[in-house]
């Protein structure tokens, strides 16, 4: 099913604000050091752990070894670094999340794909990809942290609560100093 109607985004939008999810950045440590978790990519082509460079482009092969098991300690310099990772279909990874994802596939009657972009901050790279759109609507839940955001155009500056990107909206963060997850939620 897809949401389509911007009545079904907005109950995606509201179980997704009222959902507690508590997360730490040692939290998401520990989730990287289950390397077996982490594959260099998915069944489905996508990358399971990537980090957006100074130019925009997504890397990730410096931190998987020949027999593409993710390498912690290779990952962790990009992070203190600076760069921003995002880590790729994340809704099984504690009971919050997947409490949620079931919320969203008694809602959507299907499974969503979320994600997390988690950083430290840095005013020395880039903390996100070029302004970009996407073919559908994305709902962003920051956990911690505060981020300055260009939507279509506008800057939304330290959203307190979840928020809705729309399909085909222009959109990128400008400016990440401080520690920061946000959740993002791809809804097709």
């Amino acid at each position: 099913m897809t949401v389509n109607t911007e009545e079904h985004l907005t109950k995606c939008l509201e179980v997704i604000k009222n959902h507690n999810i508590n997360l730490t950045e040692e939290n998401i440590f520990d989730f990287l050091k289950i390397t077996y978790r982490w594959p260099f990519r998915f069944a489905w082509g996508q990358p399971s752990v990537e980090v957006i460079s100074e130019y925009g482009y997504n890397s990730s092969e410096c931190f998987f070894n020949q027999q593409t098991r993710f390498q912690f300690d290779e990952w962790k310099k990009f992070y203190d670094a600076g760069f921003t990772t995002i880590l790729s279909n994340v809704l099984d990874l504690n009971f919050e999340l997947r409490e949620l994802s079931d919320k969203l596939f008694d809602l959507c009657g299907t499974r969503i794909n979320g994600n997390f972009y988690f950083s430290k901050g840095t005013t020395d790279h880039r903390v996100s990809f070029p302004s970009h759109s996407h073919e559908y609507n994305v709902i962003v839940k920051p956990l911690y942290g505060k981020c300055k955001w260009i939507i279509d155009g506008e800057h939304l500056i330290n959203p307190e609560e979840a928020f809705i990107i729309p399909a085909k909206s222009m959109h990128s963060v400008y400016e990440c100093t401080e520690k920061k997850l946000s959740l993002t939620i791809n809804l097709q």
